[in-house]
């Protein structure tokens, strides 16, 4: 497999071609990073929120004939200098559409971004799941993933990517009160072309709502148009255990939760501590970034005073992550930064609205901060 060189030697882009630009190719980014991992601020890894390896994409929903479109990969560390990131895409993406690139804070490097150009033809090629995995010799890899799906006036997702489904108990074939059970999608009305899929199966008799009701309906699903191959794909993921607990894999069981997490923050799998939304910290999502008065509030990598990431330093970004769609590990799936809503991310919340998604009310119905539930 030959290597592309871009930039320089921290960046390379390789892949293959089988006939067509739509068989399948694998684009790999490998990055030689950084050099130590700085503790000062919290005394762990930093104090910037969702500690580990992320994706965003930017803009997630596009049209046919829309410009190139960033997506990152991310790590709220510095990366070691063996580290590597490997991006792919299902299905696979030409070659001469797709540019990389490093992500620095100071003299160090945090992550990569991809740039996708639009192809001259096949243009729904650049729809699909994106994939990033970081690569590191001490520990094991991690795998994280974003979406790109098209803009139409046939089908409305409602801001729908990802979905978590918990058991009703442990063991148990039936969904906890909490889980995600409907998946509802507006589709204009007497389209018949379009059909649910999970994997290469079509599920009948599913309309534009997907019912789900046991933990093994996790996985992920596609909403295809007849003839027309992929249109848009949610991935359901599934716990271990109910809500209220995680998996101890020291005890090989399922252990009560101690840590109560707030403000849309979500329990993860094997541990008990919280994936927070964009902006909050550890470990019960309580607190908000407030770094120094007159510095951003919207930190994504904050590893000392010259080691700074927001999302107007990432190419393509803007001040305050419009149309920034985030994607962690874990059961957190993907949502929107804390203040905007809708498929792409950029529709602000309404007055007496704030947060994730805009599910929370401002208190005693006044109006407030629609990032950080302040008051104004």
């Amino acid at each position: 497999m030959s290597c592309n060189r871009q930039h320089d030697d921290h960046c390379c882009f390789s892949g293959r071609t089988e006939g067509t630009i739509m068989a399948k190719l694998i684009a790999t980014l490998s990055i030689l990073l950084g050099l130590f991992l700085y503790d000062e601020v919290s005394g762990n890894i930093s104090y910037s929120p969702n500690h580990g390896f992320h994706m965003i994409s930017n803009t997630p929903e596009r049209g046919k004939n829309s410009d190139a479109f960033y997506l990152y990969a991310l790590s709220t560390s510095a990366m070691g200098e063996e580290d590597r990131v490997e991006f792919e895409k299902d299905g696979g993406l030409p070659s001469d559409i797709v540019q990389t690139g490093d992500i620095m804070a100071g003299t160090n490097r945090y992550g990569c971004y991809l740039k996708v150009h639009a192809p001259n033809k096949m243009k729904s090629v650049r729809y699909g799941r994106y994939k990033a995995n970081l690569i590191a010799p001490s520990v094991d890899p991690l795998t994280t993933y974003s979406f790109i799906k098209p803009r139409t006036d046939k089908l409305d997702t409602q801001g729908v990517y990802t979905a978590t489904i918990y058991p009703l108990e442990v063991g148990s074939t039936k969904l906890h009160a909490d889980s995600v059970t409907d998946i509802g999608v507006a589709w204009r009305p007497g389209c018949l072309k379009m059909v649910w899929c999970k994997g290469t199966a079509r599920i009948k008799n599913t309309g534009p709502r997907l019912k789900l009701s046991c933990p093994e309906d996790a996985g992920l699903y596609t909403i295809r148009r007849k003839r027309r191959g992929t249109f848009v794909q949610i991935l359901v993921t599934a716990a271990d255990c109910p809500p209220e607990m995680y998996w101890d894999e020291e005890d090989g069981m399922c252990a009560t939760r101690a840590v109560d997490c707030v403000n849309s923050g979500v329990g993860r799998n094997n541990a008990d501590s919280c994936t927070c939304p964009p902006f909050f910290l550890d470990p019960a999502c309580s607190t908000t970034v407030q770094p120094e008065t007159g510095a951003s509030p919207y930190i994504l990598v904050d590893a000392g005073p010259d080691e700074i990431v927001t999302c107007g330093d990432l190419p393509g970004g803007n001040e305050k992550c419009e149309g920034f769609l985030f994607c962690y590990l874990d059961l957190y799936g993907c949502s929107c930064a804390p203040g905007w809503y809708g498929n792409n991310c950029d529709r602000p919340c309404q007055k007496g609205q704030w947060g994730v998604n805009c599910e929370n009310a401002c208190p005693d119905g006044s109006d407030c901060n629609r990032f950080f539930g302040r008051e104004l």
